[in-house]
């Protein structure tokens, strides 16, 4: 069985799911990043495992229960709780500073179907595998899950390339890549810096805005970029006249003289940068593999090959992120 991580929004713990879970705060936007979070199949969901955590500061301790460590596998007390509609398992421990709590629902029709064996099953392995982090590596641990979040969007976004490729929409495909553009120019600065300053620490100013902050913009990006040595005075100025192409298709395509042509045109071009800009994030990486720094300075290796399960692991966080039918893959 494919599993993801799952960091819980404030880094408290990490815990480890099938990949064809899909969390459902996430999807629905009057349910807040808060516990309960709820996870559910993406087809055919048979029932919600769920899971809360609390401040033993707040929640109190009980003194039946021991609290235990967040450095080994966590013992959890299982319960149920059934009633004519739903049958329910429960689980609970304490850790660290923390009142873990898991759930399992499942209609009482279905309690004794295969499936909600199956269901049962995986959320006790993946019980298994949650862990409590140390207060001190719960922002690490969010700035790590927001480098992950990064990733998945990147991923998502070739599968609107590909549409847009095949039914050669040049005004979307120069939407689309000078985004992807701008991301590996973001992860390559952040992976620079990281290997400059010598740490493990994520700039996640970088790869992260919220609602209402004034984000970090595209052009700033290439200077930043320029003045690290990442691009080239070339491509920087390349750059900076593809994005002026870039700003007259999206916003002036009516009121001016471009034609349908020097779309097309621009498309191509921006392509072949970015695949040029892909090699130079793949050369910082690969720094970072043989320095030993930073986020690809333990456990990567060079000319790595996408496994299966990799895949299967990127079509979940496409999944999460596109959230249309048509887009979804199947993931067993």
């Amino acid at each position: 069985m494919t599993e993801k991580h799952w960091t819980e929004p404030n880094g408290i713990f990490i815990i480890n799911i099938p990949a064809n879970w899909q969390y459902k705060n996430a999807v629905f936007e009057h349910i807040e990043e808060k516990s309960p979070y709820s996870f559910e199949q993406y087809e055919n969901s048979t029932g919600c495992f769920q899971l809360s955590c609390y401040p033993l500061s707040e929640r109190g301790v009980n003194p039946n229960f021991p609290i235990q460590k967040s450095d080994s596998k966590i013992n959890w007390l299982e319960s149920r709780m059934d009633d004519e509609e739903f049958d329910m398992y429960l689980w609970h421990a304490q850790v660290d500073d923390q009142f873990c709590m898991a759930k399992c629902i499942y209609s009482a029709k279905d309690r004794k179907t295969s499936k909600v064996k199956k269901l049962v099953k995986k959320s006790r392995k993946a019980l298994e595998s949650l862990r409590v982090v140390p207060v001190d590596d719960r922002s690490y641990a969010i700035a790590l899950n927001k480098y992950d979040n990064f990733n998945g969007s990147l991923a998502s976004s070739y599968d609107l390339r590909e549409r847009a490729l095949e039914s050669k929409s040049h005004i979307e495909i120069i939407a689309i890549v000078s985004n992807q553009i701008d991301a590996y120019l973001r992860i390559s600065i952040v992976l620079k810096k990281q290997l400059e300053e010598k740490t493990n620490n994520i700039q996640i100013k970088y790869l992260f805005q919220e609602e209402n902050e004034r984000g970090i913009m595209e052009r700033t990006i290439y200077k930043e970029a320029k003045s690290l040595n990442i691009i080239s005075e070339e491509i920087f100025n390349e750059l900076n006249l593809l994005y002026d192409m870039r700003n007259r298709v999206i916003h002036r395509y009516i009121i001016s003289y471009i034609k349908t042509i020097d779309i097309a045109e621009s498309a191509v071009s921006y392509l072949f940068l970015c695949e040029k800009i892909r090699e130079i994030l793949k050369s910082i990486e690969e720094e970072q593999i043989d320095n030993k720094i930073g986020i690809y300075g333990k456990g990567y290796l060079k000319n790595y090959e996408v496994t299966l399960e990799d895949q299967r692991i990127a079509w979940s966080m496409a999944n999460d992120k596109h959230l249309l039918k048509y887009l979804q893959r199947k993931i067993e």
